[in-house]
Parts: structure tokens; C-alpha cells; sequence
């Protein structure tokens, strides 16, 4: 069935699943979704996933998710949430702007193992816990998780082969890689593009998604960052974490407009219509631009964005090693000795880095080179 008539009929159950809920609630002081009322505020709660829809499909990477993506109900309280979301199958999801949720799969499983990890995280999951921001606070504190990681962060435009980079960093020993954790993607739509928290909220958003990711024990942490909307957080990233290092990975603005234009086309044409809009497209660079500045086709604003993130390029307040893809189609093995060069990192693991050139690095996924289809001309 067509992705959006899932979307919509889902939308039509979670709309009469909602208006049940205010009736519990208003009637016997309890409902399906958080259990008695006043728990939702002040505890941690653990929720029963039972339905879940995009509108671009489950598979769709440039789709902030959040809680009104699923119909869940109310499950357990969670009594000891430090040690809760320190299990591998639990993992930080996103944020309101009264909760952070993890997304629980089933044990043995994870959600960092796949090619991006939000559609793991949407796909996989079985439960959401929610945790009051106050409360997630505390724990970042406490633990002081990023005080003996390395973290690197990987900043890049679309389509330049960010996937392949970090799929190379994924064979090296003692590295956790975090492929697009929407944790701090939705931290940037609740202050860019919802208005619904301040400056100092959304640091605190960006400061907990890292520091929670980082209670892996591994010692090093790679990050492969959301292009555009996480390209913008690059300096906040060094203000808050000044000791970890930064590269930045672009392509020629052409071929980016093309393949992304190759995305758009894969997608069906009332898919299109509703999730791949001007405004979807135009909230993943609003940061950088006024909407009354934005052009009107996909092309101008493909091309602004791209532009916007060479720009936070440029105003980076800390050193930055730019690559391309360009350098990388053409010497492997010399662009992963340049990175790890820049990363203090030896290079003993060269070889097995550039076998991830053998393969398709999203391979799987909606995006695969398999999937996407010829641009039609005019």
C-alpha cells in the first residue's frame, strides 16, 4: 500500500486513539498513553508501542519523528532510569519540550549496527521510555560521560559520501559510531523550526544528546551529524565539547542537487506531495536564511542549503579539516590516512577502511544506489 494512505489512515486511528485518551483523562483521571495523569509530568515512564507511521515511509531518513508518529499505551513506571538507559537496546531517541524518549528494541539487538540509525530506532522499537528533561539533566551531570571520550563529529553537505565515511569508521576497534542520531535533530526542530524552547533549552538538548550517546563504553565516539540542520550547531558543538575534533565533507553543489533530486523522484507522487513539500525541504535550512529568502523551486533552495552549510564552514571558530568527494572517489586510501591523520589516529587500519568502498553504504535502505531513480527530463 502506498506510504501515505498508511500514513493517513494511521493518522485518522491516532486522531480517535487521542480523543478516547482526553475522555479517560477527563472522566477517570487516566488514559491508554501515560497512564494515571499526573504520572506523565513527574516520572519515568515506560509505553507499549502497538502502531507507528511516516509520511514517507517507515524507511524515510529526513523525517523528524516524534511522539505523535506512534499510538502507544501506558506500560510500567521506571524506577531506576539510570540503569534503564544504560542497556544497549536502549537508545536516546529525540525530545519535547517535557521529555526525552528512548527507543527500547528487543534485547541483543541495536539500532547502531544499521545504515541510519532513526529509521533503526522507528522500525526496531518496542517500547519509548520517557524521561522528564529535568531528570535526563541529572543523570548527564552524575555521569560526566564525555570526560575521558574522544568524540569526533562528522559535519557534511547532502549526498557526498558521508554514509561511506562513516562506514569506514565503523571497522575500527574501540570506536562507537552514531550514523545520524535524531536526538540532536530534534533538538534543533523544537528551537529552529517550532519556536517551542529558548537558546539556553536547545544547548541543554544538544549537551545531553551527546553526553548520553557517550555513555557507551568505548572510548572513542564518531558522530555522522544530520547535514544542513545539525551543520548548523557545529560551533555549539565545540563551545560545549571544546576537545573534540571536527571534519567536514562536501560535494560539488551539482552532482548534491542531482542525486537529491534522484530522492525526491524515488519516492511515489502522492508521498511526494505530502512529506517531500517546499516547507520540509525549507525547515531543514531556515536556520541560515529567512523564509521570505528561500527560493521557490527545489533546485534553488537544494542549492541554498548546500550553500548554508559551506557558509558554517566558513565561520567555524575552531580548525576544521575539509574533504571532498571528489578526493575520495579518486584515493581512497590516501583520504582515510588524511582523516585519521587530522583525528591523532594510526593508520594500521587503512585497509580495512577502503573495503567499505566494495560495497553499497546504503545498501538496504530507500536511499540505495538500486532504488533511486533517473531524474526525467523536461
Amino acid at each position: 500500500m502506498d506510504d501515505t494512505i498508511v500514513f493517513l489512515l494511521f493518522w485518522l486511528l491516532q486522531s480517535s486513539y487521542k480523543l478516547l485518551n482526553i475522555i479517560l483523562r477527563l472522566t477517570f483521571n487516566r488514559c491508554f498513553m501515560f497512564g494515571q495523569t499526573d504520572a506523565g509530568s513527574t516520572r519515568s515512564l515506560k509505553v507499549k508501542i502497538i502502531g507507528r507511521a511516516k509520511s514517507r515511509g517507515a524507511s524515510a531518513v529526513h523525517e523528524v519523528p516524534g511522539l505523535d508518529n506512534f499510538i502507544f499505551y501506558f506500560d510500567s513506571q521506571v524506577e531506576d532510569i539510570e540503569t534503564e538507559i544504560n542497556k544497549p537496546e536502549v537508545s536516546l531517541y529525540g525530545f519535547t519540550t517535557e521529555f526525552a524518549f528512548f527507543s527500547v528494541v528487543s534485547p541483543g539487538q541495536s539500532v547502531w549496527d544499521g545504515v541510519f540509525s532513526t529509521v533503526e530506532q522507528f522500525n526496531k522499537a518496542r517500547y519509548l521510555i520517557l524521561v522528564p528533561i529535568r531528570d535526563l539533566y541529572k543523570i548527564v551531570e552524575t555521569a560526566n560521560s564525555t570526560q575521558n571520550k574522544t568524540i569526533f563529529f562528522l559535519q557534511h553537505t547532502d549526498r557526498c559520501g558521508s554514509t561511506l565515511v562513516t562506514a569506514m569508521f565503523k571497522r575500527l576497534p574501540d570506536m562507537q559510531v552514531f550514523s545520524v542520531p535524531e536526538s540532536l535533530y530534534s533538538a534543533y526542530y523544537l528551537y529552529h523550526v517550532h519556536c517551542a524552547v529558548s537558546l539556553d533549552q536547545y544547548k541543554n538538548m544538544v549537551r545531553a544528546a551527546v553526553s548520553i550517546h557517550c555513555l557507551t563504553p568505548h572510548k572513542m565516539v564518531f558522530f555522522k551529524l544530520n547535514s544542513v540542520a545539525c551543520t548548523s550547531q557545529m560551533n555549539m558543538l565545540y563551545d560545549l565539547f571544546p576537545h573534540s575534533r571536527t571534519v567536514f565533507l562536501s560535494r560539488n553543489s551539482k552532482d548534491v542537487i542531482s542525486s537529491m533530486t534522484r530522492i525526491i523522484n524515488t519516492h511515489s507522487q502522492s508521498c511526494r506531495l505530502l512529506g517531500w513539500s517546499r516547507d520540509s525541504l525549507v525547515n531543514d535550512g531556515v536556520w541560515a536564511t529567512e523564509k521570505h529568502n528561500i527560493p521557490r523551486d527545489i533546485a534553488g533552495i537544494l542549492l541554498h542549503n548546500w550553500t548554508a552549510c559551506m557558509e558554517a564552514l566558513d565561520a567555524a571558530k575552531m580548525p576544521v579539516k575539509a574533504f571532498t568527494y571528489e578526493a575520495l572517489v579518486a584515493d581512497p586510501k590516501e583520504f582515510a590516512e588524511d582523516i585519521l591523520r587530522f583525528f591523532d589516529l594510526p593508520d594500521k587500519h587503512v585497509g580495512d577502511m577502503v573495503k567499505a568502498m566494495e560495497m553499497d553504504s546504503q545498501e538496504g535502505t530507500k536511499v540505495s544506489r538500486s532504488n533511486l531513480k533517473p531524474i526525467k527530463s523536461a
